[in-house]
C-alpha cells in the first residue's frame, strides 16, 4: 500500500513571495504567458507545486545558460592602446548598448524556446 504525499497548492500571494514580486505582476505574468496558467478552484486560482518549480527551474537553468553564452561571446579585453586610437565616448556608448540589446534578444530567445 502506497501513500500519497499531501501537497499544499501554491496562490498568487505564495508565488509572489517565491519570486519576490507584487500580486499583480504574478497577474501580469500570467496574463503575458510568462507563468503557467493556474487552476481555478472556487474563485481562487491555485498551481501545483510540481508545476511551478518545474517552470521555475526551466527559467532559471535558462537565464543561466544565456548569461553563459553572452559571457562567452564577449570580445576578450584588448590591451591599453595609445591615446590616437581611443574610441569617443558615443562610439563606447553605442557599444554597451549593442551589447545590451543582444543580451535582452538572448534573454527573449530563450524565453520563447
Amino acid at each position: 500500500m502506497t501513500t500519497a504525499t499531501a501537497f499544499r497548492p501554491l496562490s498568487k500571494e505564495d508565488l509572489a513571495d517565491v519570486l519576490g514580486v507584487s500580486i499583480r505582476t504574478i497577474e501580469n505574468w500570467v496574463n503575458d504567458g510568462i507563468l503557467p496558467a493556474p487552476t481555478k478552484l472556487g474563485n481562487r486560482v491555485y498551481w501545483h507545486p510540481n508545476t511551478f518549480y518545474a517552470w521555475l527551474d526551466r527559467r532559471l537553468s535558462a537565464d543561466a545558460a544565456t548569461a553563459e553564452a553572452v559571457q562567452d561571446s564577449a570580445p576578450e579585453p584588448q590591451p591599453a592602446r595609445a591615446k590616437s586610437k581611443v574610441r569617443s565616448q558615443s562610439a563606447m556608448a553605442k557599444t554597451k548598448l549593442d551589447k545590451v540589446r543582444n543580451r535582452t534578444q538572448a534573454q527573449l530567445d530563450a524565453l520563447m524556446a
